[in-house]
């Protein structure tokens, strides 16, 4: 509960009290001779007028005028009519701004859906992935990341690629004919989002010709007249396909 307090006269302050779900506003005196016969006074509430008139006797203390339920942040308003004492004053404006913005969580989870394929533009020994933030939770993102397996269930892959908001990264270096799994987090202040739903992609596969001693990968390329377009070299288990290593 926050109270907004404002003086008035020699001894009064009205009051708008902040009770978390709405508001109410007060009429107080110190003064216990003070007396007002009739204390007019008006207001603003959701963007509505409020207000009317109540009998303040001697020694009143405090009077509660009235309350609303106030969801959405805005400035609510209270005003006081010319009193006739010296205790609560002439007319008066009292205003406070009512904050109602949710607080800052963890992000959101992101996603790598955002297109098809991704990852995309494959070679046998890398690949471009694409991710995209699904919000900050209100508050700054300070650090994205991917994470990289050759398994779904990412055992074994405890390695984080910082990466920027660009939404795109280019890895290199890869295993040809290998699976790699990608996931993407994001963190602000208050912590870290879940894992995105993961995207596969293998890298294209290579032939291995041995030069007596040892075996030596060679990418298989096919030209279409014009160009020379890099293949996928896929061998049977016996019961699936992927690509060969």
């Amino acid at each position: 509960m926050v109270n907004f307090d404002k003086p008035v006269g020699t001894a009064g302050t009205m009051r708008i009290e902040d009770y978390g779900t709405g508001v109410a506003f007060w009429i107080l005196c110190s003064d216990g001779a003070t007396n007002v016969g009739s204390y007019v006074w008006s207001g603003v509430v959701n963007g509505s007028p409020v207000g009317g008139s109540v009998n303040l006797p001697a020694g009143f203390g405090s009077r509660n005028l009235g309350a609303w339920p106030v969801s959405t942040s805005q400035t609510v308003s209270f005003h006081q009519n010319a009193t006739g004492t010296s205790g609560l004053g002439g007319a008066a404006d009292h205003s406070a701004f009512i904050n109602r913005t949710p607080a800052a969580t963890a992000p959101p989870k992101p996603t790598m859906d955002v297109g098809s394929p991704n990852p995309d533009q494959i070679t046998p020994t890398s690949m471009r992935v694409r991710y995209l933030d699904q919000g900050d939770g209100g508050s700054t993102i300070t650090s994205r990341a991917l994470q990289v397996a050759q398994t779904p269930d990412f055992s074994g892959s405890t390695a984080m690629i910082p990466v920027d908001q660009s939404g795109i990264y280019q890895a290199i270096g890869l295993t040809p004919g290998y699976p790699f799994y990608w996931r993407y987090r994001v963190q602000n202040a208050i912590g870290v989002s879940p894992w995105s739903d993961p995207v596969l992609a293998w890298t294209t596969g290579t032939v291995q010709v041995s030069d007596g001693t040892t075996f030596v990968r060679y990418a298989v390329d096919v030209s279409d007249g014009t160009t020379w377009v890099r293949q996928i070299v896929d061998v049977s288990d016996g019961t699936n396909w992927r690509a060969s290593s």
